[in-house]
């Protein structure tokens, strides 16, 4: 197994009612010797398609039957000739390999193919239907259209036409054909315009408005781009706007964009528009929220009209941002002012329960406040936990096992043997795709049974994965697995912090995916930007070549945990501003701790953090943290007692 993914120092207990054995692994299946000899073939197999030597893998191919890996080496050498491929060969190809995970993109390669050789017969004979995805149907329209399937053609090329941005060029011989015909009509023209401008592409938005040819539409669409070029010119330009059909969506989405760029100028165009009765009233609504909403951290004198919308608008999402100004600088009777205008469905939850029990304690009433705290104990939940501790008791945790039925999961014997060859072979990217692919077909009971055999087998990102696929919130043993636990106990000894911290942290961070990689870079275990490692290696002096060592396990852990080290003695200990900061930033945290001014609990300091990713990352990580000192009877308290005294 490799030890970079399974974790070579783990502590796991599943409590299943079988064992695993009734689905048996390669290894009870072959001889470790046979095993290593096929293992040589394949590579030597990859070696002749990489060097196009189809004639010799071919002969070498017969000896790789029963080898788990062999449908990877199909795929490579059917797609090697997809030239010469029918449509037939492909979808049968397509079924013969549905259950792995290449099967979804071959149809897409065909396609592509097929549209290079200009072979639409083909194109047409794969899809009985239009693919996913704006590029394909591109090339299934111009396929029908070059079929002489006009009709169906002109309306694929209509629908994609509608667009406020770019089309995929695949589409520019359709849509040149489609305009020939005659077919695009200048209302085409100026829903696409309108489109553009709600978009916010101003290059294309232009183009379409030289396309036009009727003078009033001409002048007209002038106007209009002369809006979005200069939006504080809308009380010149609004009328002669509002009067075409397509006028008030114009008006509206310049408002939204506004509202953005100067929101106190926003109202008063709002105003404006109001009084000269050129937008509809459900329209005037949904602007007044959305810039009310851009006033929250404005303390101007539109602050009275900004909360007396949020107050009527019946939207719990916004009266929460509105509350949390409250907890940021103002009383607790302004919390408490704001959680009476939440709806009554909104009110019943977890979070403003607890809320509201705060505000009542605060504000004297300190039985009821403890009477509406004492009824949110005992759920799997921050506010729950957090109430437990405005009461001073201890928080339980609930938990469940899962009674194992490997018959339900038989069916994937072929799958899970592939998997495990996989991460044996170090291929973890390729076994996540497999794990993935295979979740996304079984059934809820099979997720789940799916979810024990990962556990059960260390895979400990899988586990998780497959856990939070079946719903299985309340089994702790395989959404919060122990892994790497020699690395954390060994790392947080030489930082002096706490390993169950660590660990929290990495669970939130990757879901324990030692090859996690984020949209912005950051990597493995504990998802370190490369910038942030180069920095941390040098500041404590530690042995760092390449950001590929991010993937490693022991190497991602030393820096992950120096890194938050230094968070932490920045911060004087203090988990809850450490956490935050190495989600957004440093930085960040200075502005937030700015605005609060040293006058709230920590309870209120992360209710008042204004981002949503954040604020449930500081939650996420307390109570993860909570769930691993369960799991490992560690018992402590949910927040330091020098957390608990600190002001923010």
């Amino acid at each position: 197994m490799n030890s970079n993914f399974s974790g070579r120092y783990w502590s796991l207990t599943l409590g299943m009612s079988a064992v695993l054995s009734a689905v048996p692994l390669v290894v009870s299946a072959q001889s470790s010797d046979e095993l290593e000899r096929q293992r040589r073939l394949y590579q030597q197999a990859q070696t002749l398609l990489d060097q196009s030597s189809y004639r010799a893998y071919e002969q070498l191919r017969t000896s790789l039957d029963d080898y788990p890996l062999t449908p990877y080496l199909d795929y490579r050498f059917f797609i090697s000739d997809l030239k010469n491929k029918s449509a037939q060969d492909v979808q049968d190809f397509v079924n013969r390999y549905r259950a792995l995970p290449f099967s979804a993109n071959i149809k897409a390669r065909y396609l592509n193919v097929k549209y290079q050789q200009q072979d639409w017969a083909s194109i047409t004979q794969l899809y009985d239907t239009p693919p996913r995805g704006q590029q394909y149907q591109c090339i299934y329209y111009t396929a029908k259209w070059k079929q002489g399937q006009q009709s169906e053609a002109f309306a694929g090329a209509k629908k994609l036409w509608h667009s406020g941005q770019s089309v995929s060029g695949y589409c520019d011989g359709l849509f040149s054909a489609w305009h020939s015909a005659g077919q695009r009509s200048e209302q085409d023209v100026l829903e696409r315009l309108v489109l553009t401008f709600e978009s916010r592409n101003l290059s294309l938005m232009t183009y379409l408005a030289k396309r036009l040819t009727s003078q009033k539409e001409q002048a007209w669409s002038s106007q209009v781009i002369e809006l979005y070029r200069h939006p504080e010119r809308l009380t010149t330009l609004a009328k002669a706007i509002a009067s075409h059909a397509q006028g008030e969506r114009i008006l509206i989405s310049h408002l939204y964009r506004y509202a953005r760029i100067d929101d106190d100028k926003a109202y008063q165009q709002l105003t404006w528009l109001e009084k000269a009765k050129l937008i509809n009233l459900k329209s005037r609504k949904k602007l007044a929220n959305y810039i009310a909403g851009r006033l929250l951290d404005d303390d101007g004198e539109l602050n009275q009209w900004r909360d007396n919308t949020i107050a009527a608008s019946g939207d719990d999402a916004l009266v929460e941002r509105r509350f949390r100004v409250a907890a940021t600088k103002e009383s607790w009777s302004a919390m408490r002012d704001w959680i009476d205008k939440l709806s009554d469905e909104a009110q019943q939850t977890t979070k403003w329960r607890y809320w509201l029990g705060r505000t009542q304690m605060a504000l004297g009433e300190t039985d009821k406040g403890k009477q509406t705290l004492s009824s949110v104990l005992g759920r799997r939940n921050f506010y729950s936990v957090a109430a437990a501790d405005a009461l001073n008791v201890t928080p339980k945790i609930s938990g469940s096992t899962l009674t194992y039925q490997p018959q339900l999961i038989e069916k994937y014997h072929t799958v899970l043997t592939r998997i495990e060859e996989l991460i044996d072979v170090d291929k973890i990217n390729a076994a996540k795709g497999e794990w993935y692919w295979l979740l996304s077909r079984a059934n809820a009971d099979e997720k789940a049974m799916l979810a024990g055999y990962a556990g059960e087998q260390h895979w400990h990102h899988l586990s998780v994965f497959a856990s939070i696929q079946a719903k299985l919130w309340d089994n702790m043993q395989l959404r919060f697995p122990v892994a790497h636990q020699w690395w954390f106990d060994f790392y947080s000894k030489r930082n002096q912090l706490n390993p169950i911290t660590l660990m929290a942290l990495a669970r939130q961070e990757s879901a324990l995916d030692v090859t996690a990689r984020s949209p912005v870079g950051a990597r493995g275990l504990m998802q370190i930007m490369p910038a942030t490692a180069r920095h941390t290696a040098e500041a404590f002096e530690l042995d760092y070549q390449n950001s590929d060592q991010l993937f490693e396990v022991q190497k991602n852990i030393e820096i992950g945990s120096h890194y938050f080290k230094e968070l932490m003695d920045q911060y004087d200990n203090n988990r809850i501003f450490s956490l935050a900061a190495y989600n957004a930033g440093p930085s960040r945290v200075t502005r937030w701790v700015k605005r609060t001014d040293g006058k709230v609990d920590a309870y209120r300091f992360i209710e008042s953090i204004p981002f949503r990713e954040t604020r449930g990352y500081v939650q996420n990580i307390l109570m993860f943290e909570l769930y691993y000192r369960d799991r490992l009877n560690q018992p402590g308290p949910f927040l330091t007692a020098q957390e608990q005294k600190a002001r923010y």
